[in-house]
This record gives C-alpha cells, structure tokens and sequence, in this order.
C-alpha cells in the first residue's frame, strides 16, 4: 500500500464496473500501474492474472492492516498525526463528523487535513501541530500513500471495537451484579 496513492485508491473506488470482473481488473491494473488502456489490452492473460493476484491483495482488508504513522514528510513539509485526539474541538469533531457521514472516499483530503497538520515543535516522540483552522486544500492529499490513510482508518476502528467490546464487557459485569 505505501506505493498506491489516495488518487489512485479513490479511481478505483469511482469504477463503475462489477468488482472482480475481467473490466474492472483491466482498468485498476491500468490505475495502478499508470497504463493506458491500449497498453493493458496487450497484456497476456498470464501477465494478467499474476497481477490480478496483486490487485487482489490490495481490495483485501487482512492484507491491509497499516500501523498508525504519526509523523509524516509530505509536499515538503512534517505532518503530524493529531497527538490529543481527546482535546478535540468542536470545530474539528463537527467537521470530521460531516465529512465522514459524507463519504471517506468522497471527503478524503478533508479528513486527512483534520488528522494530519503541519507540525509546529517537535522534540523526539513528542511534537504539537497547528491549530485547526477549517480550511480545505483540495486534492492536496492525493499524492499521499495510502498506507498512511488506512493507519489512520485502521486506528480508529481498533478503537472502535475496543470501545464496543469493553461496553459489551461492562453490561455482562452490570447484570452479573443484579
């Protein structure tokens, strides 16, 4: 995933063809590998469906489980993953909420541009970004490795699922006691 970019993970997301279908294979071959699709058309079915294997890969989730990158270098400047999640402030929560309920793929570089900014201090595992300001670059993260974004994807629904089953966990324990 640190070679596929969130361009290319969004042009596949937008194909419109049947999933899995020989098309869609073709035209997300063609994405990734930045082919045309007179070049893709040339390839052997043996060349296909060894990277068939590989594009499979990458659509699967036990395939994609990316640790949680904190600090970034990326368009020339050190991004930092937002260090106090908890600290959240309104403006922040809001918008994260809006843009998540409107689609990840559909609002990705907003996203990205909560979670990661520019870092201000840092000092060894410790630094501070800048102040949320609202603003939004479009495509600005669309260079970005997508391993990044599903580090971050993958934070949150480990959270996510801690919090469910610890819940989960503490109604068993509140019914045991009554």
């Amino acid at each position: 995933m640190a070679d596929i970019t969130v361009k290319q993970y969004k042009a596949i997301a937008d194909l419109t063809v049947e999933e899995g279908s020989t098309e869609w294979l073709a035209k997300s071959i063609g994405i990734f590998c930045n082919l045309t699709p007179d070049l893709v058309a040339k390839l052997t079915v043996q060349e296909l469906e060894r990277i068939s294997k590989i594009v499979q890969k990458i659509n699967d989730p036990e395939e994609n489980n990316q640790e949680l990158v904190k600090k970034i270098d990326y368009k020339g400047e050190r991004y930092g993953f937002d260090p106090n999640l908890s600290k959240l402030t309104v403006g922040e929560f809001a918008d994260l909420e809006t843009y998540c309920a409107g689609g990840f793929f559909e609002n990705i570089n907003e996203i990205m541009g909560i979670l990661y900014r520019p870092i201000k201090i840092e000092g060894g595992n410790f630094y501070s970004i800048e102040e949320y300001t609202g603003d939004v670059l479009p495509n600005h993260w669309d260079d970005l490795p997508m391993a990044v974004v599903l580090g971050a994807t993958n934070f949150f629904l480990s959270i996510g699922v801690s919090l469910t089953t610890d819940l989960a966990n503490s109604l068993v324990e509140e019914e045991k006691e009554i």
